[in-house]
């Protein structure tokens, strides 16, 4: 039965050793009898492999250099043996009914390809976790009109599970299937647009993409990346590879001209 199916929760890290205590101390909590949770660390120099040391019957798998997240994901979802797979950032806090109430959501979702939960700030902050598609048309209409919400991160004011375009890589749940189906995540790119990809490729095999606004997952958001110079870099490469050379630099004219014209505000 569904609501007894063994979960892979897979972590990829890089030098977060406290957030991901947290995380973990988080996962151990909910107590879900049938877990499996492998950590793939992508050479760390602080003080994460004694962090995970402390924890009992957790597949590791440590990198001697940063592979990338989408690569360092595929090692895990290799590893992984689970009928249900989760994606989870090592800067979030899950709630103790997380499993349960993931699993539930796919019983009553047997067509769902992909969950992806509310995230919010510590402080209690509705966070964005959700992307529309990208396309020229909403970048004109966000940066040049002030239609908010249109050509990044938000968080769909709803109660309900609806469908969306794509859900933050910081927490993907995803049954086995959905895998076998989809196949691996891209290793195109070194971080950055491989969850719209993944969600992208979803929607092309006709299977849905939820929001599930039932389940609240904390995201202390950017924990590893803000420690990297290297971001903007890996942002730009990414958006070229996934929209193509004309539209990524048609979207980026779009968004310069209109900060820079004062016609969109943060």
């Amino acid at each position: 039965m569904i609501n007894n199916s063994k979960i892979s929760v897979i972590i990829v890290s890089w030098n977060v050793a406290d957030a991901l205590e947290r995380c973990l101390e988080s996962i151990a909590e909910t107590k879900y009898p049938n877990l499996e949770t492998i950590v793939i660390d992508n050479a760390s120099t602080d003080d994460s492999l004694k962090i995970i040391k402390k924890y009992k019957n957790i597949i590791f798998i440590s990198n001697p250099k940063n592979i990338g997240f989408p690569g360092a994901v595929n090692q895990g979802l290799k590893k992984s043996t689970g009928d249900f797979l989760l994606l989870l950032n090592p800067d979030t806090i899950v709630p103790v009914n997380f499993f349960t109430d993931s699993l539930s959501f796919f019983t009553n979702h047997p067509a769902a390809g992909m969950m992806g939960p509310k995230l919010s700030d510590p402080d209690g902050t509705s966070q964005g976790s959700v992307f529309h598609e990208q396309s020229i048309y909403s970048t004109f209409r966000e940066f040049w009109l002030g239609q908010k919400g249109l050509a990044g991160k938000y968080s769909p004011d709803v109660n309900t599970p609806i469908t969306v375009d794509a859900v933050s890589g910081a927490c993907m749940f995803f049954p086995k299937v959905t895998l076998n189906r989809i196949g691996y995540f891209t290793e195109s790119v070194f971080m950055y647009y491989e969850d719209l990809d993944y969600c992208r490729r979803i929607r092309s095999e006709g299977l849905k993409v939820y929001f599930n606004p039932y389940i609240s997952v904390i995201h202390e958001h950017g924990s590893s990346s803000k420690q990297s110079s290297s971001s903007q870099k890996y942002l730009w490469e990414s958006s070229l590879w996934y929209n193509g050379f004309l539209k990524h630099y048609l979207m980026w004219f779009i968004s310069w001209t209109g900060q820079k014209l004062h016609f969109y505000k943060s």
